[in-house]
């Protein structure tokens, strides 16, 4: 009886005002156009750059090892309060890199998100991300029955649906529980990498100090190789440790820096699989951005970052195949306004 009464009060305030009351909230919107440049898109280690210069078949026509590259963002954020007068904040975003100099890299992702205020500093998040297609390379391949190698195109596609819950802490620190599961499809001849992700995350948030904000992430995962082609396993558990600080410095401007540590280990142990078995990895990655405090709707921010594999196999090719490095700097020029309209 007590949960009827409960219900029927929850409607009761869902429909005191009309839906038009209810949805009306501004548009928030994002345009930002970043131009830059990366010195190795493709990850390619030391040795392939050394083959790709000796062999421009290496890469299967690929003139170049670096680009500039042109990143078109927009954004949408929608924040209506259709449950007891809490906050329901959507948002959407579309982004489109392209690279001038291998365009076969070119990408665009889209993702779409919810958080949805239940009260007293607590919050439900969902969120969806994909992105349909992305070039790794062309691989050289050898087919079972013939015998006959050649290169194939190399693309795959990855999407992850997310929910979290975040909560506080203290009065000024916050800390967030995420579970997420992530799929990467690769096409064929390469079906047999199909992975399916299923990973944990803890994010905190410390804003108790004035001109410092920080933020960080523990994510432990467990990747399943959907494999139904041979025998290897290709699955791989990982861990990712991501923390950041946004800082102010001369004065009212700001400086946000990130990093990243994240380890892959491998479960195979397929002597037949040489590329797998007994692989470990280790990546570190730099992000610094200037946050410039300018009047009016219009921001620039210079970046610049810097990423790094270290491979260890037991197999010493694999090591000096897989580990690469490469580093990126640009400016992002970006757009902020409102539409201020009523639904």
């Amino acid at each position: 009886m007590r949960v009827l009464l409960v219900m029927g009060l929850l409607i009761g305030q869902v429909f005191s005002q009309s839906l038009s009351q209810r949805l009306a909230a501004p548009v928030f919107y994002e345009l930002n156009v970043q131009p830059g440049y990366q010195s190795n898109p493709l990850n390619l280690s030391d040795v392939e750059l050394e083959k790709a210069a000796r062999d421009t078949s290496y890469l299967n026509g690929i003139a170049f090892s670096s680009s500039n590259v042109i990143t078109v963002t927009a954004k949408l954020a929608y924040a209506p309060r259709i449950f007891s007068g809490r906050k329901t904040s959507m948002n959407a975003s579309v982004n489109y890199h392209y690279y001038h100099d291998i365009q076969e890299r070119s990408y665009q992702t889209y993702s779409f998100s919810l958080r949805q205020s239940l009260g007293k500093y607590r919050y439900l998040d969902l969120g969806y991300w994909i992105l349909p297609e992305y070039y790794l390379r062309n691989y050289l391949t050898v087919n079972p029955q013939t015998l006959i190698s050649n290169r194939e195109v190399c693309n795959f596609g990855t999407d992850r649906f997310w929910l979290g819950f975040e909560h506080r802490l203290s009065k000024k620190n916050r800390i967030e529980y995420r579970l997420t599961v992530r799929n990467e499809i690769y096409q064929a001849p390469f079906s047999h990498y199909n992975l399916n992700m299923l990973e944990g995350d803890l994010k905190f948030g410390v804003d108790q100090f004035k001109s410092i904000k920080m933020n960080a992430e523990i994510q432990y995962g467990l990747a399943d190789n959907r494999n139904d082609y041979d025998d290897k396993d290709r699955s791989y558990k990982y861990l990712n440790l991501r923390p950041s600080m946004t800082a102010k410095v001369l004065g009212k401007h700001r400086i946000r820096v990130g990093a990243r540590y994240e380890q892959r280990a491998y479960n195979s142990e397929h002597a037949d699989d040489p590329l797998h078995a007994g692989r470990y990895q280790k990546e570190y990655r730099l992000d610094v951005t200037l946050l410039p405090r300018m009047n009016g709707p219009i921001s620039v921010e210079p970046f610049a970052g810097y990423r790094e594999r270290n491979v260890d196999s037991d197999v010493p090719a694999v090591r000096d195949l897989k580990s690469f490095n490469r580093y990126w700097f640009g400016i992002r020029f970006g757009f902020k306004s409102v539409i201020d309209m009523y639904f």
